[in-house]
């Protein structure tokens, strides 16, 4: 059986692979680099690269998605989501939260946002994200949470 980290990464790299086709122009590419950063605590990013406008033949990197998952709270906190220009408004994005929170679900495990910019924390709150506490920077994503 895998782990949730396990799950989570194979899941998000069957998603991310047919956009490297979709953006073959942009020269789309990603990796997954991941490990342990204390004894409960792993840590998965996802890096990007893509076609860099002003050094021909260079890819321009970029930390598309970084989370940490704590084996201790059983919860996965999503730190990162960075999308370059001609991958956004396409609901990417909240494709990546909906597949991390389907499996941390099953898992029952909690997926929280955290180290959000006040713009996307009110969006997500205005599509149904829990505020946690006295943070102005972190939510919940939940089963009412719109996703899509």
């Amino acid at each position: 059986m895998n782990t949730i980290h396990q799950q989570i990464m194979t899941d998000i790299a069957n998603y991310l692979e047919p956009f490297k086709s979709d953006y073959i122009e942009q020269c789309f590419e990603f990796d997954i680099r991941d490990g342990w950063c204390s004894n409960y605590v792993y840590q998965v990013n996802v890096n990007g690269y893509y076609k860099d406008d002003y050094h021909s033949g260079e890819l321009t990197p970029f930390i598309l998605l970084r989370f940490f998952i704590d084996y201790e709270d059983m919860n996965v906190q999503i730190s990162n989501i960075f999308l370059p220009d001609f991958m956004k408004y396409k609901g990417l994005g909240k494709k990546l939260i909906y597949k991390i929170f389907v499996i941390a679900e099953k898992e029952h495990y909690a997926l929280f946002l955290v180290d959000m910019i006040n713009s996307f924390y009110q969006k997500m709150i205005k599509r149904g994200a829990l505020p946690c506490g006295n943070c102005d920077d972190i939510v919940q994503v939940v089963s009412e949470t719109k996703l899509f």
